[in-house]
């Protein structure tokens, strides 16, 4: 994108949220009327933030800018950039380019365990809670909300509370003599594009309870 400095003042360009060191943001381009060195311009930027001069660069001679350090759509959404040309003879223009960033989906979600229950009596009820833990995902929009998930055909069910935390609770009887220890998966995925996938193993161990019968033949000699 190319912006005259002579003849508009606000300018929005769009970049992805993760674009690389040397992505061409825009070029400004200021004209002068006059010939020879007075028609020489320079470009700079004028009462910028730290952050953006760490973050783009503006070519003195060819007006370009480029993105410079580290761009994050988390961090900041925009940057605002005011740019001067100067002539050799001291004459300047201003204009103002807004830098809006998209968001991309470049965070996968993080499954925190907050508590483990373990062991577990396998005289438990339904509905004990075995564990608790909270997804988080950096990214914005979609990319930033989640689904949670964890292996079929268990005795265990999630059941979210509030925010991002759930809780891992019983749904069905256990029995320690059948299955003794689970590993349960926790699987997180985001709804952005493409789907970022996080995973967590819980051990749970059933304890054992006093429920078998001893079964046993007493003869005579």
């Amino acid at each position: 994108m190319t912006t005259l400095l002579s003849s508009v003042s606000l300018y929005t360009v769009q970049l992805v949220g993760n674009s690389l060191r040397g992505t061409l943001v825009s070029k400004v381009e200021a004209s002068d009327l006059d010939h020879g060195s007075n028609a020489e311009i320079t470009y700079s930027f004028r009462q910028v933030p730290n952050k953006v001069l760490w973050l783009f660069k503006l070519n003195q001679l060819t007006g370009e800018i480029t993105v410079w350090g580290l761009t994050d759509f988390e961090e900041a959404a925009m940057y605002k950039l005011n740019i001067e040309a100067t002539d050799s003879g001291g004459l300047s223009a201003h204009s103002t380019v807004l830098v809006k960033f998209i968001g991309v989906n470049d965070n996968p979600p993080e499954v925190t365990i907050t508590s483990v229950t373990s062991p577990v009596s396998e005289d438990s009820p339904n509905e004990i809670v075995v564990a608790l833990f909270c997804v988080r995902d950096r990214d914005s929009g979609d990319n930033g909300e989640t689904i949670c998930s964890i292996q079929a055909n268990l005795p265990f069910a999630l059941k979210p509370t509030f925010q991002n935390y759930y809780e891992l609770v019983t749904q069905s009887p256990l029995d320690r003599e059948e299955v003794p220890e689970y590993n349960i998966s926790i699987t997180a995925t985001d709804l952005g594009h493409p789907r970022l996938t996080a995973e967590r193993v819980i051990s749970v161990q059933i304890s054992d309870i006093n429920d078998c019968l001893i079964s046993h033949h007493i003869s005579c000699t």
